[in-house]
């Protein structure tokens, strides 16, 4: 029976989009996890998974089977927990303990923190935890000389199973850094720890991205947490980018010689100029470094950014398209990392700061 509703439904169009390739998305994920078949991949989708959006990448990702998700929060976890995400979710930051007292969960935990140890015993009893040791980046985690101390502690909660034992390095983009020797010589001690102890965990994950890429840890791990080069951002040929910023011309205009353009007139036209204005601006995540810097493209045609970048305009130099029209598409992010080159950053700071309320969608 055909629905008629169906038919009729209308839904409202979005100027603005951000654009998701399963496609090189489950790529990406073939490739890092055919480096090294010793070591699985765990998908970071952390932070809105980098920004592609946090319920698009899980529910593409949940069919591949991975040993779990990595978030940061109790809210990622949630958010995931409520859409019926079946893999198994480890919540890598630190959560006001207070928050594991009002109802059992289904997650696994990141410790470092006494307390923490405590409660969840209590309160979360049967809970997996991975043990978070610090191997010399010396942010978070348990210092290696309190290692011992700690796993005597954690055998006083006969409710806490553990499952890992992690690290994370802190200089995995570059292979020559002697701190990945440090960290990795640190983990090994670690380990030994554990099983002096007659802890045994399941997963032994150190590397993240670069470090999977550049085989840092070796053999040494059962796992890898890879969160940027599983969506494409890495100086490895074989991944592909998986997302695309897009949004369209709103209103064609042309300006003189001379004529200033954006807030406090940065830009000058040096001669007369077509400019198309775009529905999309630093709140939206086109970074305000790129303010007569950046560009976008149209039809493969590279249209600079000028004048400010504003909270929801940016406009653009358009002379060389051929009639342009309203309604144009234009692909504002492609390459990412040729982005943050521009604004003098890393792909994480470009990445993070697109809106969460521009709509995905998976093609």
């Amino acid at each position: 029976m055909i629905n008629v509703l169906k038919i009729f439904k209308k839904e409202y169009q979005t100027l603005n989009k951000i654009e998701i390739s399963k496609k090189n998305l489950l790529s990406n994920y073939r490739y890092l996890s055919s480096l090294n078949r010793r070591v699985k991949i765990a998908p970071v989708i952390k932070s809105n998974a980098y920004g592609h959006g946090l319920i698009p990448i899980a529910k593409i990702l949940d069919k591949i089977n991975a040993p779990f998700f990595c978030v940061d929060s109790l809210y990622e976890a949630y958010e995931l927990l409520k859409i019926g995400i079946k893999t198994k979710v480890l919540i890598m930051g630190y959560t006001d303990p207070e928050n594991f007292k009002v109802k059992k969960l289904p997650f696994s935990y990141a410790v470092f923190n006494e307390e923490v140890l405590s409660i969840l015993d209590k309160y979360q009893p049967g809970c997996g935890i991975h043990i978070f040791v610090d191997t010399g980046m010396h942010r978070e985690g348990v210092p290696l000389q309190k290692l011992p101390q700690f796993l005597q502690e954690i055998n006083k909660y006969p409710n806490l199973k553990i499952e890992g034992l992690m690290s994370h390095l802190a200089s995995a983009d570059d292979k020559k850094d002697l701190l990945n020797k440090l960290q990795i010589k640190n983990f090994k001690r670690a380990l030994e720890i554990c099983k002096e102890f007659g802890v045994k965990p399941k997963w032994i994950h150190l590397s993240n991205s670069d470090g999977l890429v550049n085989n840092i840890p070796g053999n040494i791990q059962n796992l890898s947490r890879t969160g940027l080069a599983l969506y494409g951002i890495s100086s490895n040929p074989n991944l592909i980018h998986v997302l695309s910023f897009k949004s369209k011309i709103i209103q064609i205009k042309k300006l003189e010689k001379e004529d200033r353009i954006g807030y406090s007139g940065t830009y000058t036209a040096k001669k007369p100029t077509v400019i198309g204005v775009l529905p999309v601006g630093y709140f939206d995540g086109v970074d305000m470094r790129l303010s007569n810097k950046g560009f976008v493209k149209i039809n493969k045609i590279s249209c600079p950014i000028i004048g400010k970048v504003s909270m929801n305009i940016t406009t653009l130099d358009i002379s060389k398209i051929t009639n342009p029209y309203i309604g144009q598409e234009v692909t504002i992010y492609n390459s990412i990392k040729e982005t943050a080159k521009i604004c003098n950053t890393n792909p994480y700071d470009i990445l993070v700061h697109l809106s969460s309320s521009t709509k995905r969608i998976i093609i």
